[in-house]
């Protein structure tokens, strides 16, 4: 058969074309590419190959058609940064800033003739801590709440450095993790969050609310005279004395070695 083609396919155009017998039977269909008769180059590079992010984020290397420009663009399209792949069919591009957030790269190549590849990509290392907790809360000492990044772990230590709680934080930035044991005593805490790449923010310290009421005091002793009153109870509580109707007759604080004195 002999068709001719309205209008002309003369720049590298892909056709397709069927074959219907009389009973309006369709056979599959066959692809055949035009001649560019211009002589000009239609066809695009392969997509580069070997792509490795390293250096800490700050370089590109990969494989490519030797001579065509690189390309390297972030998940929006930006364009990151770009080069050219040697002779040898390698190239090495310099990334600045650094990508160490995890996000992917597209990298295409584009030749003399104006022809760009399929992309090629690429993720980077995730580097990145994440930020401190905040809005930090201890309800009943047993309950810690507050805000981090979403889906890192967060990770509670008491001052001997033993993980006493751990938990998620939701996709909404939210968290809360249960105590074990409650810390209601005034404890200083280590709270941390650690990303699913293992980056993990700087300690913040949190001390926990003293919502436990001292034991009552003991051994009280009331001395020669009336005029004192001594006994023992928790270090750097304040004592008061009350007489029988109430009334505050003495204060004084519990020293160090668990003991006080007070004049009354």
């Amino acid at each position: 058969f002999n068709i001719t083609l309205a209008p002309p396919q003369v720049d590298g155009e892909v056709l397709q074309a069927t074959a219907t017998d009389a009973a309006g039977n369709t056979s599959t269909a066959s692809s055949v590419t035009a001649p560019d008769i211009d002589g000009g180059d239609t066809t695009p590079p392969d997509a580069p190959v070997d792509l490795v992010i390293g250096l800490a984020g700050h370089q590109l290397t990969g494989r490519g058609e030797a001579g065509t420009t690189v390309q390297v663009r972030d998940a929006a399209g930006n364009v990151l940064a770009t080069g050219t792949v040697g002779a040898d069919g390698t190239f090495v591009i310099a990334l600045d800033p650094a990508v160490i957030d995890g996000s992917t790269l597209q990298v295409t190549l584009t030749d003399a003739a104006g022809n760009v590849s399929q992309p090629g990509s690429v993720a980077s290392q995730d580097l990145l801590p994440p930020a401190q907790p905040t809005d930090l809360a201890l309800a009943e000492g047993v309950t810690l709440t507050g805000r981090g990044e979403p889906g890192a772990t967060v990770q509670v230590r008491d001052a001997a450095g033993t993980v006493i709680g751990t938990g998620l934080v939701g996709a909404d930035g939210l968290f809360s993790v249960t105590l074990a044991p409650a810390q209601a005593n005034g404890e200083a805490l280590d709270i941390r969050l650690v990303d699913a790449a293992g980056n993990s923010s700087a300690p913040l310290q949190f001390d926990a609310p003293d919502i436990t009421p001292p034991a009552a005091v003991s051994n009280i002793v009331v001395g020669a005279g009336g005029v004192a009153l001594s006994g023992r109870g928790e270090p750097g509580a304040t004592v008061e004395v009350r007489d029988a109707n109430g009334n505050v007759i003495g204060t004084g604080t519990v020293l160090a070695n668990g003991t006080f004195l007070i004049d009354l």
